[in-house]
């Protein structure tokens, strides 16, 4: 009877050596994300929400399928937060909306999202016909018999940016407009472009586009072809709905500036 008791009590002591009794930490931290929309048109916004049964302490995005998260976003978000997106380019955007709460978990959520052409138009080549001052000098450090004394030139394609905190566009063009810039074309030689390739879409019943020539003069250093402010022009799609030409000619005529725009309708 003693053996038993004492075998008995070796294998209670085993079961008690093989768990300590500690309780198994389950995590509560949970996060639901939802969108408005899983197809959109170009330059529709898309509403991304997450919302959490803990206060977010901090919210960042991923578009490149998590491996980086550019910006990071802190602010009083209570339980749900929004995040905003709008697209220029054609087929299916991965997104992933990251959460984290004020302990440190982190939740990632991925959402698909299919973007489609919709009423959108292509911009697709720039010819710059004349300018302020062409052929006259921009480099002065060279001599006039030297040709580079002549403007090197390229240009800039703005567009309304999307505030991806609170999904609100407008204000007055700043860099963050930036939507394409053209390679320089050096002493005014062949001023035309051709960007056929870069799928630049815009919905021109939602935005407005802007174009800008500058003189490149290396180092970040450029000169203001514009004659500005302002230092852009609008692009008048929107003024060619209806006849939907291939291409459109644009004078400004105070700075004697005219260039043609190729477009796909």
């Amino acid at each position: 009877m003693k053996k038993t008791i004492y075998l008995l009590t070796l294998l209670f002591l085993a079961s008690c050596s093989s768990d300590d009794g500690a309780t198994p930490v389950v995590p509560t931290f949970e996060v639901t994300v939802t969108q408005d929309a899983t197809t959109i048109v170009v330059d529709q916004i898309v509403t991304i929400t997450a919302i959490t049964n803990e206060t977010i302490n901090e919210i960042s995005f991923s578009t490149d399928g998590g491996l980086t998260f550019p910006s990071t976003y802190h602010q009083d978000f209570g339980t749900t937060a929004n995040l905003y997106f709008d697209f220029d380019t054609l087929g299916l955007k991965t997104i992933v909306f990251r959460v984290k709460n004020n302990a440190g978990e982190i939740k990632d959520n991925t959402v698909n999202i299919t973007v489609e052409k919709g009423n959108a138009v292509q911009l697709q080549s720039v010819q710059l016909n004349s300018f302020y001052d062409m052929g006259n000098t921009w480099d002065s450090e060279y001599p006039t018999t030297n040709p580079n004394h002549l403007a090197d030139v390229f240009f800039t394609l703005l567009k309304p940016a999307l505030n991806v905190l609170d999904g609100t566009r407008g204000g007055v063009p700043t860099s963050s407009w930036l939507w394409y810039r053209s390679a320089t074309r050096d002493n005014e030689n062949n001023l035309s472009w051709n960007f056929q390739n870069e799928d630049l879409y815009i919905n021109i019943a939602e935005l407005t586009p802007y174009i800008t020539f500058a003189d490149d003069d290396g180092g970040g250093i450029v000169q203001d072809i514009m004659q500005g402010p302002p230092f852009e022009s609008i692009i008048p799609l929107s003024n060619y709905v209806s006849s939907q030409p291939n291409t459109i000619t644009v004078e400004e005529n105070t700075i004697n500036l005219e260039y043609v725009i190729g477009i796909a309708w």
